[in-house]
Parts: C-alpha cells; sequence; structure tokens
C-alpha cells in the first residue's frame, strides 16, 4: 500500500468498501477502540497489532502531549480483515472481484501486474 494516498482515492475506497462482505463504517479514520470494535478485538489487541506494524495508521501526540494518540486508516482495517479472513479461496476472490467496478483504471493497472508477478513467482517458485 502507498505510504500516502490522495483524497479522491481515499475517498472512492471507503464508497467501494461498502460493498464487501464486511461492514466497516463509512469513516477514514479509527481510534484504536473503534479499530478493535469493528474487528472483534479489545482495545489493548488492536494497540498490540499496530505496535507490530499489522494495522497502519497515524499517531500523534495528544492534546497533553503525554500519551500517543493512535488512529487506524479505514483502509488498513479492510487489508488486515481479508490477511487474517478464513474466506475460502471462491469467497475471497468473489469478495475483491466486487470492489474491481469501484477502483481507478491506475489501481486497476496496478492490481494487474502485481497479480501476474505473483502468479509468476508461484509457478517459479
Amino acid at each position: 500500500m502507498p505510504a500516502t494516498l490522495s483524497a479522491p482515492v481515499r475517498l472512492a475506497a471507503a464508497k467501494a468498501t461498502l460493498e464487501l462482505p464486511f461492514r466497516i463504517p463509512s469513516k477514514e479514520w479509527f481510534s484504536l477502540r473503534e479499530a478493535g470494535a469493528v474487528l472483534g478485538l479489545s482495545e489493548s489487541t488492536a494497540d498490540v497489532l499496530y505496535d507490530r506494524g499489522e494495522l497502519t495508521g497515524h499517531s500523534h501526540n495528544a492534546a497533553t502531549g503525554q500519551r500517543k494518540a493512535k488512529r487506524v486508516l479505514r483502509c488498513a482495517l479492510i487489508s488486515y480483515a481479508i490477511r487474517t479472513a478464513d474466506y475460502t479461496d471462491e469467497s475471497l476472490t468473489d469478495a475483491l472481484l466486487g470492489c474491481l467496478p469501484h477502483l481507478p483504471a491506475t489501481t486497476l493497472l496496478r492490481l494487474s501486474i502485481e497479480a501476474r508477478r505473483a502468479a509468476f513467482e508461484k509457478g517459479h517458485a
């Protein structure tokens, strides 16, 4: 995933992912408590996942500067949910294919290139 996403790309992703088989509220940033609730995890587990880099987002000093406030990107929640899901190959493929019509052409091209690369590497491993 790119380090930064433009606002139009983030908004398009937010809109497109409302149709995925799991429902994530259509807001861009989530607190660790909210992220945990979306994923069915405790806030402390979400914090551990954030510190391990499994959930990505942004941390900043809270108002007092004494504690880091951590915010998780919506797309990071979706990515984590997909990576850790126990979907069958067919249902995961259907979920991913359902997102394709909502993605910009540049993203579709990138996905195509990466999919071909991954298939080539698997075939020659």
